[in-house]
């Protein structure tokens, strides 16, 4: 997080509540900033940025920014990256609020911030694929670019704030083919019990890049519709399609036969 915004000065100011936090912007289709709790700076603060058109979603800050710990802001871990991807309208519009309490941290319009050229070196750098989703695991691979024979975490977010992670460290024939490092870069996430429409994000944990351009709806019908489904289920679709296939042939040859 902090290589994205370094360049950001730390700036907030106390909140008339319990808050102080500064939500400076929006870079690419995230939106990025801080938040402390004044009451108690070591509670790691619940975001939610949330739009006109009724659409938001959640993360916690507690992300390290540097300079936030050199302006003296709590330990430096407030910081957060909300994906809002997919969303409509004009992003610039989009707040941000506590999700706890519903106290505004940063109203709109929102500036929309260049990306600098690390953090299109960033983007570069990380890289990986998710095959497929559904109600009870994300699988896929991921890589690190600079590090390729080491494992990297990946963290999956659901709207509502809750996250799961897991590390790429199974062993991918198609992944080594490509020439990415060792191999050993698939994930199996597990996530936790989600709705019958629920959306996800895929990030890298240490970088909070995206695997996907928008967030991925977990629901069977979605599965089916993107192809991110079980390699073992769509070859067992394919079986029966084709097993359905013949007899419908055996049955229209008889008919004829008559």
């Amino acid at each position: 997080m902090a290589n994205i915004i370094s360049r950001i000065k730390a700036r907030g100011r106390p909140s008339r509540r319990s808050s102080r936090a500064s939500v400076d912007g929006i870079i690419g289709t995230n939106v990025v900033g801080w938040a402390l709790d004044t009451r108690d700076p070591r509670n790691k603060i619940m975001v939610e940025a949330f739009s006109s058109a009724g659409e938001s979603a959640r993360t916690l800050a507690d992300s390290f920014r540097k300079d936030l710990l050199d302006a003296g802001i709590g330990d430096g871990y407030h910081g957060f990256q909300i994906s809002v991807a997919g969303w409509r309208g004009d992003l610039s519009t989009i707040s941000v609020r506590r999700a706890d309490t519903g106290e505004i941290l940063g109203r709109g319009p929102l500036p929309v911030l260049r990306p600098t050229a690390q953090d299109d070196a960033a983007s570069s750098r990380w890289i990986g694929y998710v095959d497929y989703v559904d109600e009870s695991a994300v699988v896929g691979w991921a890589l690190d670019r600079e590090l390729p024979n080491l494992p990297v975490a990946i963290e999956v977010c659901t709207e509502t704030g809750l996250r799961t992670t897991g590390l790429a460290d199974i062993y991918r024939q198609d992944v080594e083919r490509l020439g990415y490092g060792n191999g050993r870069h698939g994930f199996h996430i597990e996530l936790p019990r989600l709705g019958q429409r629920s959306r996800i994000t895929v990030n890298f944990a240490s970088s909070g890049v995206s695997l996907t351009e928008q967030p991925i709806d977990v629901h069977p019908e979605a599965a089916l519709l993107t192809g991110r489904v079980p390699s073992a289920f769509r070859r067992a679709m394919e079986r029966a399609a084709f097993e359905i296939d013949a007899r419908s042939k055996e049955l229209n040859g008889s008919r004829t036969g008559a």
